[in-house]
């Protein structure tokens, strides 16, 4: 084997994020450590004028070299400024735990951007509002983050949100955010429904790593893409497909909220728009839009949407009654 097919050997091999000892390199193709380390260096070279964002890393306590495909640098100022407005907008966590992001996000600075964010964080934190269940959430969506990894199955105990103590026996698949809320993605032992289920981290009163591994996430078919796609509302349910009338002036919000839609067609006032989403929490969001987007089809669910607008005018025709004069 000549230099140029060895070289091309380990640079395959850096790749895939091997860890190269170079004794053993030395070893494998039969020649020196020294021409081992001049091989790295034509890496390196090649590396640089080609001004990769890779690096070549050489550890010295493991005698091996490894390719890190990130150069690291200081977070700046105006990045953590983001951040750190869409941690606070989020309002999902805890004001002990928001501060405690808040202040490793510091960590990342360069001195001297540190002192100019600490000027910007104090006004920032002020006027931060906790959610108003008051529970931490980091250390329960960590834990249960390692469930997922580790195939684990788990007891549930959970309240709901009418105070209702339940138990179930569940698959994790994932933790997500969404609205100011974390969510557990579930499969549920003892059901009928093929869908996962949703469960808000807040509403998770302990749960028991159960013996033995539940399936995989890809046993489970499970894909949080397209979930997310066809179940932006944190609510289950089988996805339907509706046809929605959407005035220009909220087709931004339609497609935004959900991005795997379909324009069917452009008209003078409006966009006609196939999306494919699970009923209960679309109904929800529906309600939000007034006038500005309309179910065309299918006819049973647009039936049952005119339903749930007549209950809520009952609900205001019943009420009425009660309001003094």
């Amino acid at each position: 084997m000549d230099k140029a097919e060895r070289i091309l050997l380990v640079f395959c091999r850096l790749l895939k994020h091997e860890w190269l000892n170079k004794t053993n390199l030395a070893l494998e193709f039969n020649t020196t450590e020294r021409t081992i380390e001049r091989d790295m260096q034509s890496i390196r070279a090649v590396l640089s004028e080609a001004r990769s964002p890779a690096v070549l890393l050489w550890d010295r306590q493991k005698g091996s070299y490894i390719l890190n495909h990130y150069q690291h640098r200081p977070l700046q100022s105006m990045e953590a400024l983001t951040i750190l407005k869409i941690l606070l907008g989020s309002r999902a966590l805890r004001l002990d735990e928001m501060e405690g992001l808040v202040q490793a996000l510091c960590g990342l600075l360069s001195p001297r951007d540190e002192m100019e964010f600490s000027r910007l964080l104090e006004e920032e934190l002020d006027g931060y509002r906790e959610p108003s269940h008051h529970q931490a959430i980091i250390k329960t969506q960590w834990d249960l983050q390692q469930c997922i990894r580790d195939h684990r199955k788990i007891c549930l105990h959970y309240s709901r949100g009418d105070d209702m103590r339940t138990a179930h026996i569940v698959i994790p698949l994932s933790v997500v955010v969404s609205d100011g809320y974390f969510y557990l993605i579930a499969t549920v032992e003892g059901t009928i429904h093929k869908e996962p289920a949703f469960f808000r981290l807040d509403r998770i009163r302990s749960f028991d790593v159960l013996p033995g591994n539940g399936c995989s996430p890809e046993d489970n078919d499970f894909s949080l893409r397209r979930l997310r796609s066809t179940t932006p509302f944190m609510f289950g349910g089988n996805p339907v497909r509706l046809t929605l009338r959407c005035q220009h002036r909220a087709a931004e919000a339609l497609f935004d909220k959900i991005p795997a839609h379909t324009v069917l067609s452009w008209e003078v006032e409006t966009v006609l728009v196939e999306v494919t989403v699970s009923i209960p929490g679309f109904f929800r969001w529906l309600l939000m839009q007034g006038d500005a987007i309309v179910i065309i089809g299918p006819d049973r669910f647009r039936q049952a949407f005119i339903q749930t607008l007549q209950k809520i005018q009952n609900a205001y025709t019943d009420s009425k009654e009660d309001c003094p004069t």
